[in-house]
């Protein structure tokens, strides 16, 4: 008899460990997975390369685009100070580092200013329409690369 009632109690205590675990997290708050447009972990800012992950929303596809360039742009000057930080250290000269060690902080937002009108990329972009809100939604990736920025502050240092 008792090596029924155990035998009971390890099966109700298997049940209710494994049911437990059945139901999962999601179902009971209601979460739901996003999937990601981009992988971020591609682009990934470095010494050579630096990245704007950017979006714009607007009734008008256009405006949608221009309103995701624009964050672009100012992502990239946010960055400024770290993206002619690299440039240095990739140039690696000891001219290259006097020269910008004796810029005012008005030139190097220049040179930032420059590099983001003429030489900001798009990488890939990706354009969604919401019915339900009547919206363009617009995804894109840009980049900058350091050697044009290297460029910039050579031809500015001069």
């Amino acid at each position: 008899m008792r090596k029924l009632l155990k035998g009971i109690a390890v099966v109700t205590i298997l049940f209710f460990v494994h049911s437990c675990g059945s139901l999962k997290n999601k179902d009971i708050t209601g979460e739901k997975e996003i999937k990601q447009v981009f992988k971020t972990k591609k682009f990934k800012d470095s010494n050579d390369v630096f990245y704007a992950i950017v979006v714009g929303e607007h009734g008008d596809e256009m405006e949608a685009k221009n309103l995701a360039l624009s964050e672009a742009r100012l992502q990239f000057t946010t960055k400024g100070s770290s993206m002619v930080e690299s440039a240095v250290k990739k140039d690696g000269t000891r001219s290259m580092n006097d020269r910008v060690g004796s810029l005012d902080v008005e030139t190097k937002n220049v040179v930032i200013s420059k590099a983001v009108s003429s030489y900001m990329n798009e990488v890939d972009s990706k354009l969604f329409y919401s019915e339900e809100r009547g919206t363009y939604i617009y995804r894109a990736v840009y980049k900058i690369e350091t050697d044009n920025i290297i460029s910039l502050l050579n031809q500015v240092s001069k």
